[in-house]
């Protein structure tokens, strides 16, 4: 199985070739929190891959097949967020920069020496670092579903992001297919049988919960990124869905009113995921951002 090791790190990966290339940088895409690589969809990664473009998919740190970081233990969601909002800072397994650290140890170790990048909710804020953090390894950065963490925007619900603590594998597929019924773009809604198809396959790969919550204290810790987002100088495109439940439209337009120059887009129909048929949407405005139309 192709793994690399990244920021000391071990990273499970897939690197997908075009027939034709363009000769444009790679795109990486970064998945949200908890999520695994495999929940691309394939007509999405299709999509850039009929633009000549390489795509680059991974499972982030703690989740799918890459390196669980079990020596951390399990972080006190709920302590985490009391000492946030108090502003006291809180000892976490790891932060938002690491894991954009992992992403550079992933560009090195495939020779990349830029990159696209398109992350999406927890992988957007990854994105952010990335753009103010290592802007000479950017090409271009697409920001999705995702927030500045800017304390005065409406905070996501903590509680509709916590895993799963079902024991047997039926009420795990169960609970997934429902989370994912939850937040799917109502205007892109994908089926019930292909939504426990999807669940089915993820539950059976990794189903790992410490590594969702160490995620979670990750963002938590990571406050908020509007003074840096000033310092953007990259490429930077915002899309985000007019119908998202998780994270609400202003948590994407604050990215972009700190964030100079930032093309902004608000998708019409879209939820908090990639749901079939909306490459045909976001993937033109991507490819145009990219200079490739």
């Amino acid at each position: 199985m192709p793994h690399v090791m990244a920021n000391q790190i071990s990273l499970y990966y897939e690197r997908h070739l075009p027939e034709n290339p363009c000769g444009a940088a790679p795109l990486v895409l970064i998945r949200g929190l908890g999520t695994q690589m495999i929940q691309w969809p394939d007509g999405f990664v299709d999509y850039f891959l009929e633009q000549g473009l390489e795509v680059i998919l991974f499972d982030n740190r703690d989740v799918g097949l890459s390196q669980k970081i079990d020596a951390a233990g399990v972080p006190d969601i709920e302590a985490l967020m009391m000492a946030s909002r108090s502003g006291v800072q809180f000892p976490v397994p790891y932060g938002i920069e690491d894991m954009a650290l992992d992403v550079i140890g992933l560009m090195d170790e495939l020779g990349i020496e830029k990159a696209n990048i398109y992350g999406m909710s927890l992988g957007g804020m990854v994105a952010q670092h990335l753009a103010f953090s290592h802007p000479a390894r950017m090409a271009h950065v697409v920001c999705v579903m995702s927030s500045s963490g800017n304390p005065d925007l409406p905070p996501p619900d903590a509680g509709s992001l916590a895993p799963s603590n079902a024991e047997d594998e039926a009420t795990l597929i169960d609970d997934l297919t429902e989370s994912m019924a939850r937040y799917m773009s109502p205007k892109y809604p994908t089926s019930e049988a292909d939504r426990r198809a999807m669940a089915t396959k993820v539950i059976a790969r990794m189903f790992y919960p410490q590594g969702v919550i160490r995620q979670m204290a990750a963002v938590i810790s990571d406050g908020s990124r509007v003074e840096h987002l000033a310092t953007i100088s990259v490429p930077f495109m915002v899309i985000h869905g007019d119908s998202d439940a998780l994270l609400v439209p202003a948590c994407g337009e604050d990215i972009a009113a700190h964030v100079p120059n930032a093309e902004w887009h608000l998708i019409d129909g879209m939820g908090h995921d990639i749901g079939p048929g909306i490459e045909q949407v976001i993937g033109p405005l991507v490819v145009k951002f990219l200079g490739l139309a």
